[in-house]
């Protein structure tokens, strides 16, 4: 174990192993990124079992079943390798490998690489000692030691939080006993990985905190601007997800989703058999009342009372449950940043600008017309629309600190830093013309889709809102659509 403050003396040694492994698959004849023998190369995690995982040197998991599906599906040989993930970033990153399986999505990573269609849910959750009653969420590990995997989506998450101690963990035994002896407060990490550890280690005393401190869906990741390969990747994966593979893959793979029984949840266990227990003795009850009406008066209240204590204990059971959801900060279908994720990077810019005294400007982008084609084609190929107009919208956008995110359904945001009113004018225009270009056809309004895009830009002060800009925005995204649609409006004053 060490601190994530100390990890770059390790620079040296990271590569020095990627010359080992790149001249490894030299010689094993496998060529990274060359289609022409009929082999993908992907990389995976060696320490997710049993999502991927290395038997003997061979590649296994669910993760990996699904991989060879679609390779199967698309006539490609895929072949996936499972070791140091911090490493096989980097690999595909300099074109030592075609993409990277069981990713999760974040800011940072959309920069480096394209993802595929969603793969595998990933719930990622803290775990803690049994008698902790400190720990109930995120909020309570600033201050703490929490284990993270080098590389790992974890560590990025933590990244937003701050004045939590990050350590870095390569042996989940070791670590999850670190827990027990206190050299570590948590740990956090993909729920089925962490049962699957401790159920393997045989380790008592820890707890899973109930309420995941994030879910996901991981993806296929290839490098940016690998079109082939994305393409490839992403049709096999739709079929075997259409076709229903990717059910019997995780049918096959359920009795390996070992449980971690906790004494709070022993306690749990309890608390609803008992509740089911009563249940069935209150429909008893009822059933033989009405069946032979021989049974006291109080005997009626009785079950009254009960069913309302049952019916009052499932409804919190409800209210509980709808707390454990957590939005992703990367939109499903598009896989370009949400609204949750503009929302949090909007207030962090605003502040930025407002100290430095740059200029913000907003592009509010609807796309014209979009229920009638939708009506007219089906969701499945509006998707496709979706997904192809947020990848024109981020690929206008590359300098660092601006950002693009879906916004709600067919609406799109473009947040541009340090930027007056003109330069984001030639954005907007450059976002209407390339979609315009797509040639998507509309045959319901006799024209391919376009889009209405409202321009607004302030030097953020202290007498302004940061709701202000964006109210300005959505104005002249109106004005747009008022004045016949497939238009920029800048906003003004007098709108």
């Amino acid at each position: 174990m060490r601190r994530i403050k100390d990890y770059n003396k390790n620079k040296i040694y990271v590569i020095t192993i990627i010359f080992l492994f790149t001249l490894f698959l030299s010689f094993k004849g496998f060529a990274m990124n060359s289609h022409s023998h009929g082999t993908i190369i992907l990389l995976g995690n060696k320490n997710l079992t049993p999502i991927i995982y290395s038997d003997d040197g061979v590649a296994k998991g669910i993760a990996v079943d699904i991989a060879k599906a679609i390779g199967n599906e698309i006539g490609y040989d895929i072949e996936v390798m499972a070791m140091d993930w911090e490493l096989a970033q980097i690999m595909v990153v300099n074109g030592d490998a075609d993409g990277l399986l069981h990713m999760n999505p974040s800011f940072e990573r959309n920069r480096l690489y394209d993802f595929s269609f969603p793969l595998l849910k990933s719930e990622f959750s803290i775990f803690v000692l049994d008698n902790n009653v400190s720990i109930r969420d995120i909020n309570d590990l600033k201050g703490k030691r929490v284990g993270v995997e080098p590389g790992g989506y974890p560590s990025i998450l933590l990244l937003e939080y701050d004045g939590i101690e990050m350590e870095v963990i390569y042996d989940w035994d070791t670590s999850f006993r670190d827990i027990i002896s206190g050299d570590l407060d948590a740990i956090i990490v993909d729920r089925w990985i962490g049962e699957y550890e401790l159920a393997q280690s045989k380790i008592s005393g820890i707890k899973i905190i109930e309420k995941p401190v994030e879910t996901q869906y991981s993806r296929i990741a290839v490098k940016k601007g690998d079109t082939k390969t994305f393409s490839l990747i992403n049709s096999g994966l739709r079929k075997i997800i259409e076709d229903g593979t990717v059910d019997k893959i995780m049918e096959e793979w359920k009795g390996k989703r070992v449980l971690y029984i906790t004494e709070d949840y022993y306690r749990s266990f309890l608390l609803h058999s008992a509740i089911l227990f009563l249940t069935l003795i209150t429909l008893i009850s009822i059933y033989f009342v009405t069946k032979y009406r021989r049974l006291s008066k109080s005997l009626e209240i009785s079950v009254k009372e009960r069913t309302e204590e049952l019916h009052q204990a499932n409804e919190m059971l409800k209210a509980a449950n709808s707390k454990l959801e957590r939005i992703s900060m990367v939109d499903g279908l598009t896989s370009i940043e949400n609204r949750r994720a503009f929302d949090i990077a909007y207030n962090k810019t605003w502040k930025l600008c407002l100290r430095e005294r740059m200029p913000l400007t907003l592009i509010m982008i609807d796309i014209d017309y979009f229920k009638i084609f939708n009506d007219t084609y089906g969701h499945l190929i509006g998707d496709e629309a979706l997904i192809k107009i947020a990848k024109v919208i981020k690929n206008v956008i590359k300098r660092p600190g601006d950002l693009a995110a879906r916004y709600g359904g067919e609406e799109f945001v473009v947040m541009l830093m340090n930027t007056t009113i003109e330069g984001g004018k030639v954005v907007a225009e450059e976002i209407k013309k390339r979609i315009e270009e797509l040639g998507i056809e509309n045959r319901e309004i006799k024209n391919v889709i376009t889009v209405s895009l409202g321009v607004a830009s302030v030097i953020p002060n202290y007498k302004i809102e940061p709701k202000e800009l964006i109210d300005y925005a959505d104005r002249a995204l109106y004005r747009a659509k008022e004045c016949g649609r497939n238009k920029v409006i800048v906003w003004k004053d007098d709108i």
